[in-house]
């Protein structure tokens, strides 16, 4: 007979068939599944672990490097503290003079200057060209109270207009007197304040000088106060010998108006000569500084 054992392990085999049970090699087959997705499971609870705390530490990481800490799409971000600018702001460039290209920079406008009162004869415009020495009738616009004396603050000059004006006569059969009347824009007021400056600091250093058979002299007077501020000079003209039908000794006004950067110049030029009266002229000089005031 089988011992209890053998018996045993007879039953187990019987019911072994009877189940389907599986042989060795499919239940260590089985087994190393197993054991493959417990390495699996272990290897996501380590990960969940890994990210729970990137969730707790890269807060505080950004805290010391905030480039290292990733944002959503879309949001803008400021990675670093911005740098002040060292650029000065940008301005617009300052008015050029000393004649780029030939030519004055600034055209002044016909408005300001003051036209002649005689409506039968129109203005003559004045040829002033930028760099150059005037001439003509420019030429005896601007006073010149020194023999050698250059025009001050040409190195400043932004524009320069002038016009010969004819007034009208006091009655009919009289012969019109006229003026000059020229307006000067410089690159600051301080250069046109140079401008009248100059013309004092001349006529203190200057005396009578002689071109052909004229002698010119050159004194301040007193005149109106007008815009910022004025001038009055009085040239004095000696024909030197004298000459028929020419007065021998005249004395002719100028006006000079400073108005911020402008400065108007009113001359009288008479006529054959002689001086404009005053009443003639006293409006001009005033209309004059009335109209750079409104530049």
């Amino acid at each position: 007979m089988m011992s209890e054992i053998e018996n045993a392990f007879a039953r187990v085999v019987v019911e072994a068939e009877r189940q389907g049970l599986p042989l060795a090699a499919q239940l260590r087959d089985r087994s190393d599944r197993r054991a493959r997705r417990r390495a699996a499971v272990g290897t996501l609870a380590v990960a969940a672990v890994l990210a729970a705390s990137a969730t707790v530490l890269l807060p505080l990481l950004g805290r010391e490097a905030p480039d290292q800490v990733a944002f959503p799409s879309g949001t803008a971000v400021q990675t670093s503290a911005p740098q002040p600018s060292t650029s000065a702001p940008s301005s617009a460039p300052p008015p050029t003079a000393g004649c780029p290209g030939g030519k004055f920079t600034k055209t002044i406008p016909a408005k300001v200057l003051v036209s002649g009162t005689n409506r039968d004869v129109p203005d003559i415009p004045l040829e002033y060209h930028c760099g150059k020495p005037a001439t003509g009738d420019a030429k005896k616009a601007l006073p010149k109270v020194c023999p050698d004396q250059s025009d001050a603050g040409d190195t400043s000059i932004l524009g320069r207009r002038g016009i010969l004006a004819y007034l009208k006569p006091v009655q009919e059969g009289y012969t019109p007197n006229t003026y000059f009347h020229t307006v000067t824009e410089y690159t600051a007021p301080e250069a046109a304040a140079a401008y009248l400056a100059g013309l004092r600091a001349a006529v203190a250093a200057c005396g009578e000088y002689r071109v052909g058979s004229l002698r010119y002299d050159y004194a301040v007077t007193d005149g109106p106060a007008l815009g910022d501020e004025s001038l009055t000079l009085a040239m004095s003209v000696k024909v030197d010998p004298p000459a028929e039908g020419t007065p021998e000794l005249a004395t002719f006004r100028i006006s000079v108006v400073r108005v911020g950067a402008y400065v108007s110049v009113v001359t009288d030029h008479g006529w054959e000569g002689d001086p404009t009266p005053d009443a003639e002229l006293d409006p001009v000089p005033t209309q004059a500084a009335a109209r750079l005031s409104t530049l």
